[in-house]
């Protein structure tokens, strides 16, 4: 839907209107016009505090719509095929539009190559995973958030990289990534209650718990956890997650906060995300 410029300047003043019911209907049209009236909704923004609530609330919903549609773009490839990273950066714009993914992409790359360059040659596996261990949780100081575990920031991934602290989902996302630019044999593993990254080659196999500083465990630890918590050890429990699965697991956290803090409109526009990557919710 395109209009002319004064247009749609006319049709932002008409958001002051005292008749609720005509600034809804306003508000739908400017949404419907989309990122064209981006800039003009900005400057009005600035120009009339007195509609700051009712502008702020139409740029959120031009700017869901945005990325429902590069979700539908996304969903489309399939499980294999997915792109996690591109999936996770989606994510975190929908919290910061304005999010500078290069520079965080660069950040990803800066790290695969550090990395890379503390491996030899035939580095075994155990060699490669202590390596990454090392640099990521030590060196970089990526950690777990223990202290407020459930800070929205924990789940974006632009975030969880300038901070270094997340949850076990999103800093296995930050291992995942740098182990696809190493070419590592690594893959995510959802467990009930507990997200790990697997390495496993021929010759090595270990979880590691990006939450807890990169330790490792075995398959008899990760059932010895599951018993613990109370959901009881099914080997289906560590397999891998397709990144499909993966965000939608984030996804769902982001919800469950919001809905703790009592915030609809943001867990309505995230659980359509859920619905646009085409696989029904369920309790994990």
């Amino acid at each position: 839907m395109m209009l002319p410029v004064p247009q749609i300047k006319a049709l932002i003043r008409l958001l002051s209107d005292e008749d609720d019911r005509i600034a809804r209907t306003i508000a739908g049209k400017l949404t419907e016009i989309g990122d064209p009236a981006v800039p003009l909704l900005r400057e009005a923004e600035i120009e009339q505090p007195e509609m700051a609530e009712r502008i702020s609330a139409i740029l959120d919903d031009i700017r869901a719509q945005r990325l429902e549609g590069e979700f539908h773009a996304l969903s489309a490839c399939d499980d294999d095929g997915l792109d996690l990273e591109a999936g996770a950066f989606l994510i975190a714009r929908f919290a910061y539009p304005d999010l500078d993914v290069a520079a965080s992409v660069d950040m990803l790359d800066a790290m695969a190559r550090e990395v890379r360059e503390r491996l030899g040659r035939k580095a075994s596996g155990e060699e490669i995973v202590k390596a990454i261990n090392r640099y990521l949780f030590v060196e970089q100081g990526f950690a777990g958030n223990t202290h407020e575990y459930y800070d929205v920031d924990n789940s974006y991934l632009n975030k969880v990289l300038e901070r270094k602290t997340g949850i076990p989902i999103s800093l296995s996302a930050v291992y995942l990534l740098v182990g696809k630019r190493l070419e590592l044999p690594v893959f995510g593993v959802g467990m009930p209650g507990h997200f790990l990254v697997k390495y496993e080659a021929d010759r090595y196999r270990i979880f590691v718990d990006s939450f807890n500083g990169g330790a490792l465990l075995t398959q008899k630890d990760c059932a010895r956890f599951l018993d613990q918590a109370g959901y009881g050890f099914d080997e289906r429990y560590l397999q891998k997650t397709p990144p499909r699965m993966i965000l939608i697991r984030m996804l769902k956290n982001l919800v469950a906060i919001h809905n703790k803090m009592d915030e609809p409109a943001k867990s309505a526009r995230l659980t359509r995300f859920i619905e646009i990557l085409g696989l029904p919710e369920k309790d994990e």
